[in-house]
């Protein structure tokens, strides 16, 4: 039975927002960390790259989002 994510709190369902799975939602941590790092390498060449080192709070916000929903509920 699918787990009724009117439940979560606003910012939780916020952050996983059409994601299925904890799997996917791991996916987007990792992207985003991958999207930070670039945008600080980029930003040695142009300073405007290091504004892509705000994908850091996009990671943080997925990994205590599911953070949250492991601890609970979980997925299912």
């Amino acid at each position: 039975m699918a787990v009724d994510r009117r439940d979560w709190p606003v910012l939780v369902r916020a952050g996983l927002w059409s994601i299925p799975n904890r799997a996917s939602a791991w996916a987007f941590v990792w992207i985003a960390l991958a999207l930070a790092a670039a945008g600080i390498a980029y930003g040695f060449v142009n300073p405007i790259g290091f504004v892509g080192g705000l994908f850091v709070f996009a990671s943080l916000w997925y990994y205590l989002s599911i953070r949250w929903v492991d601890r609970h509920g979980g997925w299912d």
